[in-house]
């Protein structure tokens, strides 16, 4: 499902709980149903899940552009998804992981998170906030500082530089001159929003971050995945993205509770189009405005 197809399945389930209703059968009629991967709860219990560690490590050596040798490939998660535990919101990231290269090469720390809307400009504060914390984390006190390699990766839905024809960005403390000054510890930004709405632009970009990309926006939007069917990779994320594997104790807890916001933001678009067509408004204008679906502004006729 996409994002406000989700946050109105996510309502009815909440409604159906409050008129005590048996949420299981209700859960039930969707099974065959996918998740919207983006969401918090969705993505925490398929990236950090002890058995789908091949997933998690493909996407962040995709998002960080690593190859070869300089792959993540003996990663453990920090805190990882126990299956019938309550889901619930913290400063911290949902995804952590540590990797281990060796004695003589400092250990990597990966943490993934998805932001979908810059509240009032604060992500930036938080994302510094973000960082400054797993850094402080990696030195006891009293001990001297010996840093890890320090990745955050950050699935975004809006511009971090909107000039730029980039939709992946690699930030670092540099000099005037471009130099980096401490190569140890990045943030990456992967603007999600951008990649999908200038898709043409990026057509020939094969590499694995935009089939990673293209590969759940398909599950999204419930697409033909046949494109992606024969990678093993792929193939195990369009098991795990399948509503039958969420149970409906987990879809009530509170990791989903930023639907709610895009439960009334969609409502909100739907009066509004419902307006515009009772005053005769155009039916591209009224795309344009809201942002809704033609086919869903024409079924409200």
């Amino acid at each position: 499902m996409e994002r406000n197809d989700f946050a109105q399945f996510l309502g009815k389930l909440r409604n159906a709980n409050d008129n005590g209703q048996d949420i299981d059968a209700f859960v039930k009629q969707y099974e065959h149903r996918n998740v919207y991967f983006y969401n918090d709860g969705c993505i925490k219990k398929i990236l950090a899940n002890e058995k789908n560690l091949i997933l998690t490590t493909d996407l962040v050596n995709a998002a960080l552009g690593l190859i070869g040798s300089d792959r993540i490939a003996n990663p453990k998660l920090v805190n990882p998804f126990i299956p019938g535990e309550l889901g619930y919101h913290s400063i911290e990231p949902d995804i952590l992981l540590t990797n281990d290269r060796g004695s003589d090469a400092p250990r990597d720390r990966i943490s993934i998170e998805v932001q979908h809307e810059d509240s009032n400009s604060l992500f930036k504060d938080r994302l510094v906030l973000y960082v400054a914390r797993l850094t402080n984390n990696m030195v006891k006190q009293g001990e001297v500082p010996q840093l890890e390699n320090l990745h955050v990766v950050s699935f975004q839905f809006f511009d971090a530089f909107a000039k730029s024809p980039n939709y992946r960005h690699t930030v670092q403390l540099k000099n005037q001159e471009q130099e980096v000054y401490f190569d140890r510890q990045t943030v990456t930004l992967v603007e999600v929003a951008k990649f999908l709405k200038n898709a043409k632009d990026y057509v020939g970009d094969n590499c694995r971050l935009a089939q990673w990309l293209r590969a759940i926006d398909t599950l999204n939007r419930e697409a033909d995945f046949s494109e992606f069917a024969n990678d093993p990779v792929f193939k195990l994320l369009q098991n795990e993205v399948k509503l039958c594997n969420f149970s409906s104790r987990y879809l009530m807890t509170v990791d989903m509770s930023d639907f709610d916001r895009a439960v009334a933001e969609y409502s909100t678009k739907m009066d509004i189009a419902k307006k515009m067509l009772e005053n005769k408004e155009p039916l591209q204008k009224i795309v344009s405005y809201t942002g809704l679906p033609e086919a869903k502004i024409r079924n409200l006729k």
